[in-house]
């Protein structure tokens, strides 16, 4: 009994070791949520989004909560191969009790062609799988899966994880991997303002069709059985894009499958009136939506789901506080970068996923009082050490997650500061003198760029803790009643 139990404890720690390891060493790529769909909270999700950037990019789970009401989540992955949706799903059945299915179909077209037994698919196809734990379903789901050529590289990901480690690639991410809060703060949708101009494609008639890539119908089809197995309800969507005549009769030949199965298919390429889709504003590029395209498919898709299943509205409910507070950082993302003034830029950042710095540098002849409104919105934001005057004063301020990081003001020094956020360094220097043949007055240098005044006055930005990326940042001469320049 003893070499027994000693076995299986040795066996458990060694599953264990395996594991933490795993997690440590997996690419955790910003590009797609499966590495978050864990940490979000058990029983919630009413709809999944599942598919490629397509989703990523394209169904704002955020718009669909505020028109409806409905829990929805992007269950994505970077080029998410057509045969790990099912092993995602199955994954995420174990925390998670859907009421419906959406799937893009895009991976069954040409877009899928290049993962078929290639490096870059079984690369994706750790990119979608390696967040999942070692499982017997995960080794059963994926001997059973003949388009996973390196079966093992998948079920054992460190034999290509651990070059990480030897290259002296971990980041930040990977070392606080095991702690926090991992839920993803937009629910799986990714903001863009990125804008590229395309004609109107024209878009061939429902019966022109054209073969999907070899192996990738019965994929598709063994999808639909397995949600049939599982009495989830399935609705294929496609989002729209610039395509040409053999990738569109690709999705009409999906469109004729998903109708022999009797599965719902929403192909937006056919509803760009209905959406009000413009292609010369709505694209970030030829296959991805920017915000104002994912804010009009969203839109129109929660007013389908609300005519078409009987899915509860969740507004209201302290349950799902966590869709409120994602609809609350959206909300920020989107209105931050429109602000007009310093006090509606504090209103729109009072949001615990963004980091905001403030630099207050230079001289003027007379001190200037700060308007009432723009003091109150800083204090509001739990800056208490903003000079009430300024033209005589130094200040910088720095916000991480709703809570005020360091402060400091000074009527006769040179600041200067640094901090770090994950693997990004921030430096702050700010100057009490008057320019100089162009010598900044304030100035944040980040790893990514930075910028500087090299007038009297204040200089805010907004970063998104979550992608580490800018939102905005303004600058505010002293003289300017509060109202601010967004800085390129």
């Amino acid at each position: 009994m003893k070499k027994v139990l000693s076995a299986l404890c040795f066996l458990v720690i060694v599953i264990g070791l395996f594991h933490l390891s795993n997690v440590m060493l997996f690419e955790k790529q910003h590009f797609g949520t499966a590495k978050n769909i864990a940490h979000e909270e058990a029983e919630k999700i009413d709809v999944f989004f599942i598919g490629p950037s397509h989703i990523f990019y394209g169904i704002n789970p955020m718009t669909i909560w505020t028109e409806s009401g409905i829990a929805g989540y992007n269950l994505t992955t970077h080029q998410q191969p057509l045969w790990t949706s099912k092993l995602l799903l199955q994954y995420a059945l174990k925390h998670q009790h859907p009421k419906l299915i959406v799937f893009d179909v895009l991976m069954a077209t040409n877009f899928g062609r290049p993962l078929i037994g290639t490096d870059q698919g079984t690369n994706m196809t750790h990119l979608a799988l390696d967040p999942i734990p070692l499982s017997l379903q995960k080794i059963k789901g994926v001997l059973e899966t003949e388009s996973i050529i390196e079966k093992g590289e998948i079920l054992l990901p460190l034999i290509l994880n651990h070059s990480r480690l030897q290259q002296g690639l971990l980041t930040w991410d990977d070392f606080h991997f095991f702690s926090g809060d991992r839920s993803h703060p937009t629910k799986g949708y990714n903001y863009t303002e990125n804008t590229l101009s395309y004609d109107r494609p024209l878009v061939p008639d429902a019966d022109t069709v054209h073969e999907l890539p070899d192996g990738m119908e019965p994929v598709l089809i063994d999808f639909i059985q397995y949600c049939r197995g599982q009495d989830l309800p399935l609705l294929f969507i496609k989002t729209p894009l610039v395509g040409n005549e053999e990738l569109y009769g690709q999705i009409n030949l999906i469109g004729k499958i998903a109708e022999q199965y009797e599965v719902p298919f929403l192909d937006f390429n056919r509803l760009y009136d209905e959406i009000g889709m413009d292609f010369s504003v709505d694209l970030a590029d030829s296959g991805h939506l920017n915000v104002r395209g994912a804010e009009k498919v969203s839109a129109y898709l929660a007013g389908y789901l609300k005519s078409h299943y009987d899915l509860p509205d969740r507004r209201g409910d302290e349950a799902y506080a966590g869709w409120e507070q994602a609809a609350r950082h959206f909300k920020s993302l989107r209105e931050l970068p429109e602000s007009s003034d310093i006090a509606s830029f504090f209103t729109a950042a009072d949001d615990p996923n963004l980091l905001i710095t403030v630099e207050v540098g230079g001289k003027t002849g007379e001190p200037i009082l700060l308007p009432e409104e723009v003091l109150n919105a800083m204090h509001g934001a739990g800056l208490t050490r903003v000079p009430e005057s300024v033209g005589n004063r130094t200040y910088y301020g720095v916000i991480k997650g709703g809570k005020v990081l360091m402060e400091n003001d000074s009527s006769s020094e040179i600041l200067t500061d640094e901090f770090m956020v994950k693997d990004t360094r921030f430096a702050i220097r700010v100057s009490p003198k008057e320019p100089d043949g162009g010598s900044f007055l304030a100035a944040l240098y980040i790893d990514t760029g930075g910028y500087a005044l090299t007038d009297p006055g204040m200089m805010i930005a907004a970063y998104d803790m979550d992608r580490m990326e800018k939102i905005t940042a303004v600058r505010c001469a002293f003289d300017a009643a509060g109202t601010i320049e967004h800085i390129k």
